[in-house]
């Protein structure tokens, strides 16, 4: 695309976005998608965009034409689709909530962990026994004692291909194939699994990749960001293509132990995120990924 066109498609699809998308740049990754001559656009939190080919999904609870609710159903196994990486899922934007689909927050707690290389989700502290909810209308998938490390866990499957991981519960309050209602209760919280105390370990992924829930949900006001959500290789982290990745010039004195601190992650996830070790030195004018 010549630069010319670039910047009269890009001024056209800045005087289509409602005023309270600007309010969202700070929030997410995706601040927005509309629709143009040429068709569905996304837009990024550093105003670069693209075009997508097809409309928002969402089915009725009843329809199932696109095999949304059913590809990869696997009521034994936690991942259905086999651990697809981003390269595999075909572009598309998803309608979160609709007139007969709704949200709700999963818990109310104290934020604990984001969603990082080695942290597929969210963890916010809860005391046992706390009610956990659905965030969505769905299916429920899967729901047993995992011994991966999930401990008991909850996986629903909602009407726009997402689903929902609810872990380290102290008891499930649902079963496999049972229809639920965003709100309604899927478990109670514990510390079952690889935790280290009672919390909800939350999960959105679609076919099975993993995506940052703070993409979606505005966690301080309970709330989604946005009403629809684009599904594109450049929304699933980690990746190649992140555009808010963090990145860090080294300098004379910096140490792995400075970095984590300053950058509010830790070592673990500054070495996986860079394939170092802890032992690796860290040479003056070397860039590493920090967040």
């Amino acid at each position: 695309m010549s630069q010319c066109r670039f910047l009269s498609c890009l001024a056209l699809v800045m005087l289509m976005l409602p005023v309270a998308a600007f309010s969202q740049i700070n929030q997410s990754q995706v601040v927005d998608t509309v629709e143009t001559d040429q068709g569905p656009v996304i837009l990024y939190k550093n105003f670069s965009w693209e075009y997508l080919g097809d409309e928002p999904v969402m089915l009725s609870t009843e329809d199932d034409s696109t095999g949304l609710m059913t590809n990869g159903w696997n009521t034994e196994q936690v991942f259905g689709f086999s651990r697809m990486c981003p390269d595999s899922v075909k572009d598309t934007v998803l309608f979160l909530t609709s007139a007969e689909h709704a949200f709700r927050m999963p818990v109310q707690g104290k934020f604990l962990r984001g969603f990082m290389y080695t942290h597929k989700g969210l963890d916010i502290r809860l005391n046992t026994g706390d009610t956990v909810s659905a965030a969505f209308d769905g299916v429920v998938r899967y729901a047993k004692y995992n011994r991966g490390g999930f401990g008991y866990l909850v996986i629903l499957r909602h009407y726009n291909g997402l689903e929902t991981y609810y872990a380290h519960l102290s008891r499930i309050k649902v079963k496999v194939n049972q229809v639920v209602k965003a709100g309604e209760p899927v478990g109670l919280a514990g510390s079952t699994g690889r935790s280290r105390g009672p919390h909800l370990h939350f999960e959105i992924r679609y076919m099975d990749v993993p995506l940052d829930p703070m993409r979606m949900v505005d966690y301080d006001n309970g709330k989604l960001i946005s009403n629809t959500f684009p599904i594109t290789k450049k929304v699933f982290y980690p990746s190649d293509y992140d555009v808010n990745a963090v990145y860090h010039k080294i300098r004379s004195g910096d140490t792995l132990g400075a970095l984590a601190r300053k950058y509010h992650t830790s070592v673990k996830e500054i070495c996986a995120m860079n394939k170092i070790k802890t032992s690796t030195t860290l040479k003056i004018g070397r860039v590493l990924r920090v967040r």
